[in-house]
């Protein structure tokens, strides 16, 4: 498979049909807020809310169009340099054109820039995670949004199956490349403002009962692509809890690891559902995520709270460290069993570093 496709979705407000009650309001970041059920029944962090971060650097995951696109910008606007991730140059050009005359409008320090990456090809995935490694000075948040949702099952061109590779192994190799960099930012920056965010989902609850992330033949199996989705959301809840365990051990300098769920978002990725099951239901599933789901930049709140919230901080950062949060502001600890099972998550951070070491051909 070429060219794996990062979240396609509009980078323009999602549009008012007669079957939604889209009542809109203006935000002061000129998008808009949604009345629609999801955004009502959720906690919120507005944009607004981001702390100064002139000087910080951030990158974004999928950061070019949907949720990473409005992670993406306000980030910048708050004064942050942004590196955006995606595969697909055409997207990735026109969301840095976008967003950085946006800045310029609004008289910001901020800046983004856009960085080419296929996050179905490990190598490229590697490569540009030690690129970015040995060329920024800082990076103080790190956006893990990228992902493929429910589409069908699919191998990409390293002969994994391509919801595991996009949204678990290929994050799990650029967090690993990138945190040494991070733990020196760490150093110089207030206690517990760097940052991993996992971009997660309720749909963790989707994962097959019987998984286990014991073996690539497990996770190549050919599965329901809503199953094959909710194993990665789980895989990343697991994930920032074994980057607690193995990698961020540090009280005096402390980078968090957190997870999240953006809420149910409507953008062109729920299109998925009609790949995977057909003009009748999948259809019938889009339009129940028109009628009920938030906006990009409504979804885009739990992980800008996760990444940037002041209400984190040196205080009260161990609360915080390695939790799944389903709203900004949320209830800790509401994930399922299967995301509480510390051998899961040590089965999922064994087989991640067994098959990086077979594409790669060294530990990462």
């Amino acid at each position: 498979m070429h060219g794996v496709e990062l979240r396609p979705t509009s980078t323009q407000p999602p549009s008012l049909t007669s079957s939604s009650i889209a009542t809109i309001i203006v935000s002061p970041l000129g998008m808009t807020d949604t009345l629609n059920p999801a955004t009502l029944l959720s906690r919120r962090f507005r944009f607004d809310q981001i702390p100064d971060l002139t000087g910080k650097l951030a990158i974004v995951t999928g950061g070019s169009a949907g949720i990473g696109y409005y992670n993406a910008l306000p980030l910048a606007r708050a004064g942050a340099e942004v590196v955006i991730i995606s595969a697909n140059a055409d997207k990735g050009t026109t969301a840095e054109g976008e967003i950085n005359k946006n800045i310029q409008e609004s008289n910001s320090s901020g800046s983004v820039r856009w960085s080419g990456c296929d996050l179905g090809n490990l190598k490229e995935v590697d490569a540009l995670a030690t690129k970015l490694a040995n060329d920024l000075k800082r990076l103080d948040i790190l956006i893990c949004n990228a992902g493929i949702g429910q589409a069908p099952f699919g191998l990409t061109d390293d002969g994994l199956e391509r919801h595991f590779e996009v949204n678990n192994l290929s994050h799990y190799v650029l967090i690993n490349r990138l945190l040494p960099l991070m733990k020196k930012t760490s150093e110089s920056s207030p206690k517990a403002s760097v940052r991993i965010v996992m971009q997660s989902s309720e749909l963790h609850r989707f994962a097959p009962g019987d998984t286990q992330f014991a073996s690539k033949e497990e996770v190549n199996e050919d599965r329901d692509g809503s199953r094959l989705y909710g194993r990665t959301k789980l895989g990343q809840i697991l994930h920032a809890q074994q980057l607690v365990k193995h990698k961020l051990l540090s009280e005096t300098y402390p980078i968090l690891a957190i997870s999240v769920h953006p809420g149910t978002v409507n953008t062109e990725v729920q299109k998925s559902w009609t790949e995977s099951y057909g003009n009748i239901v999948g259809k019938a599933l889009e339009m129940f995520t028109t009628v009920v789901g938030k906006s990009a930049a409504e979804g885009a709140e739990a992980s800008l709270w996760a990444a940037t919230s002041t209400d984190i901080n040196e205080g009260n950062w161990r609360d915080f460290q390695g939790k799944y949060y389903s709203e900004p502001y949320g209830k800790p600890d509401t994930e399922t069993d299967q995301a509480k099972d510390g051998k899961l998550g040590d089965n999922f951070w064994s087989l991640c570093q067994t098959l990086s070491r077979e594409l790669l051909g060294d530990d990462v």
